[in-house]
C-alpha cells in the first residue's frame, strides 16, 4: 500500500482539476462576448482612421499651395504694423511741437498788454515765451527731420494710406515754413516785441522817477562829534518798488539789443540831471581856462576862482558822482561792477576833465609869491577829496580819471614848492625906492604879513607839501623844512632893507629906517605863527639890530657944550636954536608908525636932549639974566616946551 500509495501522489504545482459553479461561468462567458465584441469594434474604428488619415494628408496636400501663397500677405502684414508703430512715434514729438506754437498764441494775448499795467504777469508771461520759443528752437528741427524720413518711407514703400500721408505732409510743411524764418517767425515776431517793450518800460521809469542831485555851494562844515555829510544826505534815490523793476528788465534784457539801448537811455537822462546840478554851481568860470589864458586873468577874480574850484570839487566827489556810482550801482548791480563804472566814467569824465584842467593850468602858470596860498587851497582841497577819488572812481574804466588826479596833486606839490622857495629870489629882484620920512617898506610889510597870514592858515600842509616836494630830490639833497626856509626869506629881507638904507644921506634917517623896518620884522614876527617856527633866538638877533640903531647918532642936532662966555653961550643958543629948528621940520615928517618904537624912540630922544637942554641953562642961564632982551631972543624954548615939541616927531606930518 505504501508503493501504490506513493505513485498516486502530484507535483505541488500541478493544477488540479476544478469545476466552477455555473452562474460564475456565465458570467465570464458574457466578459468574453462583450471584449470581443469590443475588438471587434476597435478593430473597425482603426479601419475608418486609416481611412480618414488618408483623406487628410489628401486635403494637405492641396493646402500647401495656398500656405505658401499667404506668407507675403503676412510678412507684408508685419511690416504695416511696424510702419504704423513708426509713424506714431514720428507724430508724437511733431504734435508736441505744433502744441507748442497753440501756446504761443495764447502767450500773445497776455502780453498784448503794457508792463505797466501787471509788471509781474507780463514778465511771467515773457519768461514762458522764452521758454516755449527755446523748446521750438531746439524740437523744431527734429521734429521735421523725423517727418521727412517718416514721409519718404511711405513713397518708397508705396503706401496706399493716402490720408496718413497727407497728414505727414501738412504737419512738415508747417514745421519747415516756421523754421525758415527763424526764431522771429517761430513766435511770430512776439519775443522781439515783448522785450521791446520791457525796453520802453525801463525808459519810462527812469524818465518818471529820476531827480537831479542838489548840490550845496560848498561842504558844510563838520561839527565836533558829528559825521561828516556825505552823498546820503543829498541823494535823491529811485522808490523801491521802482528800483526793483529797473533791476528786472536790466537782468532780463543783458545780452540783447535792448539792453545797450537801456544803458544808453539811462546814461542820457542821468547825464541832463547831472548837467542840471550843476548848473547850480555855475562852474562856467573854467571854460576855456589854459595855461596862457590864467595868466592874464586879474589876480582877485583868479583868487576867487581857485576858491570857488576847491569848494566845488569836493562837492562834486563826494555828493554828486558818489551819488551817481551809488545810483548806477544799484540799478546795474546784476550785471555787473564793470557795466556801471563804465556808465559813472562816461556820465563824470567831462565835468571831472575840467575841473582838472583847470588845476592844471593854474599849477602850471607863471608862479608869484601871492599864489602860493590858493595853490596850497587847491592841495588842501584835493588831499580831502583823494580817498574819495579812489573809492568813487574805482574799476579799470576809471582808471584815466584816478591816474590825471594824482599827477595834478603832484603838479600842485611842485608848484606849490617851488614858488615858496622862489619868493628868496623874488625879494632880491624887487625894485621899490625906498620913502622920505623913513617909513617901513611896502615889500617889507607885505612879506612878512604875508608869510604870516599863510602859516597861519596852512601850517601843516604847507610843511608835508615841502617834505613831499624835497623827498623827490632823492637822498643827499640839502635837509631844507619850513623853518629854514621862512629864516631865508626873511634873511633876505633885512639884506634888501640894509641895501634900500644906504640911500639916504642923512644918518639919522637912515637909522630911523633901519630902525622902522628891522623893529617891524621882528614884531611881527614875534606875534604871529612865523614866531614859533622861528625860534626866540632869531627874533632876539633882530631885536639887537633894533636897538643898534636907537643911538644919538644925528639925533642931537649939535653940540651943547659949556661956555664960560657970554657971547660963547648966545651962540651956542643960536647954533641950538637953528638945529632944533631944523631938524624938528625934518624929523617931524618922519615916520615911526609902530606906537612902541615911536614911544620908546621920542622917551629916548627927549632923554638926550631935554636933561642936556635943562642942564646948560642952569649953568649958564644967569649969564644971561638982567638982559631981557637977550633972554627972550636966545633962550627959544623952555625944557617943558621943548619936551612938547619934541613928542610931536616921528608922526609923518607933511603939512
Amino acid at each position: 500500500m505504501g508503493a501504490e500509495s506513493a505513485g498516486r501522489e502530484t507535483a505541488p504545482w500541478a493544477v488540479k482539476a476544478f469545476s466552477p459553479p455555473s452562474d460564475v461561468l456565465a458570467k465570464l462567458w458574457a466578459a468574453r462576448n462583450e471584449l470581443c465584441q469590443s475588438l471587434e469594434k476597435t478593430r473597425a474604428l482603426g479601419n475608418q482612421l486609416n481611412e480618414a488619415n488618408k483623406r487628410l494628408q489628401m486635403f494637405q496636400d492641396r493646402l500647401s499651395p495656398v500656405r505658401r501663397s499667404l506668407l507675403p500677405l503676412q510678412e507684408k502684414s508685419k511690416i504695416t504694423e511696424s510702419l504704423t508703430q513708426r509713424i506714431n512715434k514720428t507724430l508724437e514729438p511733431a504734435m508736441q511741437v505744433l502744441k507748442m506754437f497753440d501756446v504761443v498764441s495764447k502767450i500773445r494775448v497776455r502780453l498784448v498788454k503794457e508792463p505797466r499795467d501787471d509788471f509781474d504777469g507780463y514778465l511771467a508771461a515773457l519768461i514762458q515765451l522764452e521758454e516755449a520759443v527755446d523748446y521750438l528752437k531746439h524740437n523744431s528741427i527734429v521734429a521735421i527731420n523725423w517727418l521727412q524720413e517718416a514721409v519718404a518711407y511711405l513713397n518708397y514703400t508705396g503706401s496706399t494710406d493716402t490720408v496718413r500721408l497727407r497728414r505727414l505732409n501738412e504737419s512738415l510743411a508747417t514745421l519747415q515754413s516756421q523754421q525758415a524764418g527763424g526764431a522771429h517767425e517761430l513766435d511770430g515776431g512776439l519775443l522781439v516785441t515783448a522785450l521791446g517793450k520791457l525796453e520802453k518800460e525801463f525808459k519810462r521809469l527812469i524818465s518818471e522817477h529820476s531827480q537831479p542831485i542838489e548840490l550845496p555851494e560848498q561842504m558844510a562844515p563838520r561839527e565836533s562829534n558829528s559825521p561828516p555829510s556825505s552823498e546820503l544826505d543829498y541823494l535823491v534815490s529811485y522808490p523801491p518798488q521802482v528800483l526793483q523793476k529797473l533791476q528786472t528788465i536790466i537782468e532780463k534784457l543783458a545780452g540783447n539789443v535792448h539792453y545797450q539801448r537801456c544803458v544808453d537811455a539811462y546814461q542820457d537822462t542821468r547825464l541832463v540831471l547831472c548837467e542840471e546840478s550843476l548848473k547850480a554851481l555855475d562852474v562856467r568860470y573854467m571854460n576855456n581856462v589854459t595855461p596862457k589864458t590864467v595868466n592874464s586873468i586879474p589876480w582877485d577874480d583868479l583868487q576867487n576862482m581857485v576858491e570857488k574850484w576847491a569848494q566845488q570839487l569836493e562837492v562834486i566827489v563826494k555828493m554828486l558822482y558818489t551819488g551817481e556810482r551809488r545810483l548806477a550801482r544799484q540799478v546795474f548791480k546784476n550785471v555787473g561792477q564793470a557795466v556801471w563804472v563804465e556808465i559813472l566814467y562816461d556820465l563824470a569824465e567831462p565835468e571831472m576833465d575840467t575841473f582838472l584842467r583847470f588845476g592844471e593850468s593854474v599849477a602850471a602858470s607863471e608862479r608869484s609869491p601871492e599864489k602860493l596860498c590858493k595853490l596850497l587851497e587847491m592841495y588842501e582841497s584835493m588831499e580831502k577829496c583823494e580817498h574819495s577819488v579812489i573809492q568813487v572812481f574805482d574799476g579799470q574804466a576809471c582808471g584815466e580819471i584816478r591816474s590825471r588826479y594824482r599827477e595834478l596833486l603832484k603838479q600842485i606839490v611842485y608848484a606849490a614848492g617851488k614858488t615858496f622857495w622862489d619868493i628868496d629870489d623874488w625879494i632880491k629882484e624887487q625894485k621899490e625906492g625906498v620913502s622920505l620920512d623913513g617909513r617901513v617898506m611896502q615889500l617889507c610889510s607885505w612879506v612878512v604879513n604875508y608869510l604870516g597870514y599863510v602859516i597861519a592858515l596852512f601850517p601843516i600842509t604847507l610843511s608835508k607839501v615841502l617834505r613831499i616836494a624835497q623827498s623827490w630830490e632823492g637822498e643827499g639833497a640839502e635837509d631844507k623844512g619850513l623853518p629854514e626856509g621862512l629864516a631865508l626869506i626873511l634873511n633876505t629881507l633885512e639884506g634888501l632893507v640894509e641895501t634900500r638904507a644906504k640911500e639916504f644921506h642923512d644918518p639919522a634917517l637912515r637909522h630911523i629906517f633901519l630902525m622902522n623896518n628891522m623893529y617891524y620884522i621882528r614884531n611881527r614876527v614875534k606875534n604871529n605863527a612865523l614866531g614859533p617856527l622861528l625860534g626866540e633866538d632869531w627874533i632876539s638877533e633882530v631885536g639887537r639890530k633894533v636897538l643898534q640903531h636907537l643911538n644919538s647918532d644925528g639925533l642931537k642936532g649939535s653940540s651943547s657944550s659949556k661956555s664960560g662966555s657970554r657971547d660963547l653961550v648966545r651962540q651956542k643958543l643960536r647954533a641950538f636954536n637953528a638945529a632944533f629948528d631944523e631938524t624938528v621940520q625934518i624929523q617931524s615928517k618922519w615916520l615911526i608908525a609902530e606906537k612902541d618904537l615911536r614911544d620908546g624912540t621920542l622917551a629916548a630922544v627927549t632923554q638926550m636932549v631935554v636933561p642936556a637942554y635943562r642942564s646948560f641953562l642952569g649953568h649958564f642961564g644967569s649969564l644971561l639974566e638982567g638982559r631981557g632982551r637977550d633972554s627972550d631972543k636966545y633962550i627959544k624954548y623952555t625944557p617943558e616946551i621943548l619936551e612938547t615939541i619934541l613928542g610931536d616927531l616921528f608922526g609923518g606930518n607933511n603939512a
